[in-house]
C-alpha cells in the first residue's frame, strides 16, 4: 500500500517540475497584485512576499526599528509578531487582551507606551477586527507607528475599511491554514505613501532592480538595505487560483461558522463557555472558531474526548510572556492575566472549505454529549 505521505511526495514533485519548466509570468504577479490590492481598498502600495512574517520583517526594516527602540506586540499572538522586532534589536513590551475577542487591549498598550516606543502591533485575533479607532488615535497622540499583523484577516473589516489599512503598514498571510492559500507567502500592506519608495529596495535584496526591470536605469545596483522577501513565482500562481475560489471557500467557511455558532450557543450558555464575539460594525472572514472553555470544563479531557470521536479540536497557541522564550525577556511589569487566562481555556473546531456537514454536526454533538 502507497502511504499518503509517499502520493503527497510525488504529486508534489510533478507540480514543482511544472512550475520550472514554465515561463516567468511577470503579468500574472501584476495581476494578482493589483486584484489583492482591489479587495484591500487599493492601499498606496501592496507586495507579495514570501510569507507574511517576512512581510513583518520588511515593516521593521522600513520603520527603521533598532536597539533603543521599544514595540508594544499583544500577550496573545503567534510568535511571528514580535520576532521582526527582536531581529532589529528592539526591546519587546506585552500588552494584555480583551477575553471576549482575544485582541490587544488598548488600555494596555497605553499603560506600556514610554517614550521609547517606536511601533505597536495589532494582530486581529480571527480576522475579527482589533481596536484599531483607540490604537490609531493613541499613535498618534504618542508618536508611535501601528503596524496590523492580519495575519488571519483577509476580507475581515471595521466600519467597512479592510483590516490591515489602518496601520502604517499591514501584513496578510496566505499560509496553507489560512482562507486563501499560496501554500506558503503574504502581502505587505504600505499605507503610509511616504514609505512607498523604499518597498522594492526592501525586498529586492536592498537593490533598485525594480527601476531596472521597469526600464528606468541601464542597470542595476546597491542602493540600501532589504532581503529576499519576494514571493516566488510558483507560489503567486498558487495564489491567484485560490483567489480565483475566493466566492465558494468565504460561503462555504461561514456557513460552517455559523453551524457552530448556532449549535453550541446553548451549550456555551450551559457550560460557562466563550464563544466569538462579533462586533456589529466589524465583518470577520470565518478565519477559524474558538472556544473559550467554562471553568467546570477540563481542556485537555475536552481535547481527548473530540480526539476520540474524530473531531481535531486543538489548541492554540501559548501567552507570549508565558512562554519559555518569552519568560526570559519580558519586562517584570508585563504581567498580562486576560491573556494567560485565555490561552490556557481556549480550544478551536475544524473549520475550512472541504469540511462536510457530517463532520461539523459531530463536532457539536460531541461537545454537548460532554456537559
Amino acid at each position: 500500500m502507497v502511504s499518503y505521505s509517499s502520493v503527497a511526495v510525488d504529486r508534489r514533485a510533478s507540480w514543482c517540475q511544472r512550475m520550472v519548466d514554465k515561463p516567468h509570468t511577470p503579468d500574472l504577479r501584476d495581476a494578482t497584485t493589483a486584484e489583492l490590492s482591489a479587495l484591500l481598498g487599493s492601499p498606496p502600495a501592496l507586495a507579495l512576499t514570501s510569507s507574511c512574517t517576512h512581510a513583518l520583517e520588511a515593516a521593521a526594516q522600513l520603520l527603521d526599528i533598532g536597539p533603543g527602540d521599544e514595540v508594544i506586540v499583544p500577550a496573545f499572538t503567534f510568535p511571528s509578531s514580535a520576532n521582526p522586532f527582536l531581529i532589529r534589536g528592539a526591546t519587546l513590551r506585552f500588552a494584555d487582551i480583551d477575553p471576549y475577542t482575544g485582541n490587544v487591549d488598548a488600555t494596555s498598550v497605553a499603560a506600556r507606551t514610554t517614550p521609547r516606543t517606536a511601533a505597536v502591533v495589532c494582530m486581529h485575533y480571527g480576522g475579527v477586527a482589533g481596536p484599531v479607532d483607540e490604537l490609531v488615535e493613541l499613535g498618534r497622540s504618542d508618536g508611535w507607528s501601528l503596524v496590523e499583523d492580519a495575519a488571519h484577516g483577509l476580507f475581515g473589516t471595521w466600519d467597512g475599511r479592510p483590516l490591515g489599512t489602518f496601520g502604517r503598514l499591514g501584513a496578510v498571510s496566505f499560509h496553507r491554514t489560512k482562507n486563501i492559500s499560496a501554500h506558503e507567502g503574504g502581502a505587505l500592506i504600505v499605507n503610509d505613501p511616504e514609505l512607498v519608495d523604499r518597498v522594492d529596495v526592501a525586498l529586492d535584496k536592498g537593490t533598485d532592480r525594480a527601476r531596472f526591470e521597469a526600464g528606468e536605469i541601464p542597470a542595476y545596483d546597491w542602493v540600501g538595505i532589504g532581503s529576499s522577501w519576494r514571493m516566488s513565482d510558483p507560489h503567486v500562481e498558487l495564489l491567484a487560483a485560490s483567489l480565483a475560489q475566493r466566492d465558494a471557500i468565504q460561503r462555504r467557511r461561514h456557513e460552517i461558522w455559523q453551524s457552530y455558532r448556532s449549535g453550541l450557543s446553548s451549550w456555551a450558555e450551559r457550560t460557562g463557555s466563550r464563544l466569538p464575539h462579533i462586533d456589529e460594525r466589524a465583518e470577520h472572514p470565518a478565519h477559524l472558531f474558538w472556544i473559550s472553555l467554562g471553568d467546570g470544563l477540563d481542556r485537555d479531557r475536552v481535547v481527548e474526548a473530540c480526539a476520540r470521536a474524530g473531531v481535531p479540536a486543538v489548541r492554540h497557541y501559548s501567552s507570549l510572556p508565558d512562554s519559555p522564550y518569552g519568560q526570559s525577556i519580558r519586562h517584570p511589569e508585563d504581567d498580562c492575566p486576560a491573556a494567560s487566562a485565555f490561552a490556557g481555556q481556549l480550544i478551536r473546531l475544524p473549520l475550512h472549505h472541504d469540511l462536510d456537514d457530517v463532520a461539523v454536526e459531530r463536532a457539536i454533538e460531541v461537545l454537548h454529549e460532554l456537559n
